[in-house]
């Protein structure tokens, strides 16, 4: 199966497929590896966003590709509570599981380049 198929097979919204086709030809070299846009991908189809309303916002295969949607920001909800609220949602869960991944705030530029390099890690730890 080439990647395309592989990509196609994963993407939960299978509509337009000869423009999917066309976007994915249009990206090559811009987008990550088959393998870590599948994974991408698989984490994307866990969000609340793609989740809610039977699908109906998860983008069509092209505007996916071509938006460069794999860059998204993704709010995926992983187990772990501090001060009764999942530990993504607290400064202070952040810094704890960043500490748990060797990260700590004061080797960033701010506090948000930090939180988006805690959330990434765990992403890629719960794919």
């Amino acid at each position: 199966m080439n990647d395309f198929e592989l990509f196609w097979q994963a993407y939960p919204k299978k509509k337009a497929k000869r423009d999917a086709f066309k976007a994915w030809q249009q990206t090559e070299g811009e987008r990550p590896s088959t393998d870590e846009l599948l994974k991408i991908v698989r984490l994307t189809c866990k969000t609340e966003e793609w989740m809610k309303a039977g699908g109906q916002f998860i983008p069509l295969p092209a505007t996916y590709l071509r938006g460069w949607r794999w860059e998204d920001e993704l709010e995926v909800k992983i187990a772990g509570v501090v001060n009764e609220k999942p530990w993504h949602e607290t400064a202070t869960g952040i810094e704890a599981k960043g500490a748990e991944y060797g990260l700590h705030p004061q080797d960033f530029e701010g506090f948000p380049a930090f939180r988006q390099a805690v959330m990434h890690k765990a992403m890629r730890e719960a794919a």
